[in-house]
């Protein structure tokens, strides 16, 4: 794990070099940013056998953090691999049926050599068309496991049955973007979907029994998801804990951390102090991903043989915003959740209210209700909390990002 950086003490800083990681979760010490006051809240958890949804808005850095821990483990996890559990990640963004998923999950489980060689009672008794499924196996390879399609099977029994040979070892699932997948289902069937989260309702009451944990996360509110479903009771066992952007000296360690990553390739690029210090001003809201594409683009214009001003920063901040810009697409991604996120009332008022606060910075009330009459009667307030929680907006009812405050005035409302 990398040097500890206090959120509280710019002291405790320790700059070293940092690639940036644009298109895919940072893993390793050469990309990735600890952050170990929120991995220590996320260890506690799971070593006090909670099971745990970590809520954030999207590119803020939570795949990234669950692979650090996946790969290097919490403390408390034991000295030798006798005692560290066996953790698995899954990202589950297309997965649009309780099946599937289990399917998936039952996959990856007996790819994992140390839960095929501990589970060979469960191998033994399961049924011919499990059998017949696993007979498909060349080996015990771990680059991947074919199952029949044709077999009728029952994943999410083949999947509890398994996992309950291994209650000796600890198993931790991590499951990504499991609020998407829940909400393909839903649209699918709400009965679906109360069933799929009944599915790991169950799988959760029963980790006294088959020692397993989940680590939920996802864009999407899992909340916002769950209230439209109407069974907020099928989650009330879940420890929410919030991975908030990066706080002021966070963000100017990261900051200088990818300077110097920079510097490896040229030793001249440097941003000074009160250059740092304008670009957080600027920004508003500390996503990784925001920083790291910022300080890729002044690289860029330093390369090309231009000075770094505070008129080049706003130059490129402005440029990252335009419809031609190579980051259009991830503004463009928070546009189209939108329509993952709502029916379609409520996206047609949620695109109104949005470009409404884009113009006039705020919304009041009096201007929601107004928006709202021609729909369904107090549809605004689910959409408010969804785009509070999901990070489009802050209690102000504000932009929490003016970057995509930006985007959105240019390229939605014009």
């Amino acid at each position: 794990m990398q040097q500890e950086i206090s959120p509280m003490n710019p002291e405790k800083c320790q700059p070293y070099p940092l690639k940036s990681s644009l298109g895919q979760p940072a893993e390793g010490k050469e990309r990735y940013f600890s952050r170990p006051h929120i991995t220590r809240k996320i260890c506690r958890a799971i070593n006090n056998g909670e099971n745990i949804l970590i809520s954030a808005p999207r590119r803020i850095g939570k795949s990234s953090l669950l692979k650090d821990i996946q790969a290097n483990y919490c403390p408390g996890f034991g000295s030798n691999a006798e005692q560290q559990p066996i953790i698995k990640y899954m990202i589950i963004q297309s997965v649009d049926s309780g099946g599937l998923f289990f399917k998936k999950l039952y996959a990856k489980l007996i790819q994992d050599k140390a839960i095929f060689e501990g589970a060979s009672g469960y191998f033994k008794n399961a049924s011919h068309a499990v059998r017949s499924a696993i007979s498909k196996i060349s080996g015990i390879s771990l680059e991947g496991i074919k199952i029949d399609a044709e077999n009728s099977i029952d994943y999410f029994h083949e999947c509890f049955e398994l996992i309950k040979q291994l209650k000796d070892k600890k198993i931790i699932l991590i499951i990504d973007e499991f609020p998407d997948a829940l909400n393909n289902i839903y649209k699918e069937e709400r009965d679906l979907a109360i069933q799929f989260l009944q599915q790991h309702r169950d799988l959760r009451q029963q980790s006294s029994q088959i020692n397993v944990q989940f680590i939920y996360t996802g864009s999407t509110g899992l909340r916002n998801v769950v209230t439209k479903i109407g069974k907020l009771d099928l989650i009330n066992d879940i420890k929410e804990i919030e991975l908030p952007p990066l706080d002021h000296n966070e963000a100017k360690c990261f900051i200088q951390c990818l300077e110097l990553g920079y510097q490896l390739e040229n030793q001249g690029f440097e941003l000074i102090p009160e250059q740092i210090d304008y670009i957080l001003e600027k920004i508003t809201w500390n996503l990784p991903y925001y920083l790291q594409a910022i300080v890729y683009t002044l690289f860029e214009h330093f390369e090309d043989g231009n000075l770094i001003t505070i008129s080049a920063i706003d130059e490129v901040l402005l440029s990252m915003t335009k419809a031609k810009s190579p980051y259009s697409p991830y503004f463009e991604n928070w546009l189209q959740r939108l329509k993952k996120a709502f029916d379609n009332e409520e996206y047609e008022l949620a695109i109104k209210i949005l470009n409404n606060i884009a113009i006039h910075h705020s919304i009041d009330k009096s201007k929601l209700k107004e928006l709202s009459k021609p729909y369904t009667n107090g549809i605004y307030k689910f959409i408010m909390q969804t785009l509070e929680y999901d990070g489009y907006i802050n209690e102000q009812y504000q932009f929490n990002s003016v970057l995509l405050k930006t985007w959105w005035l240019e390229n939605v409302v014009n």
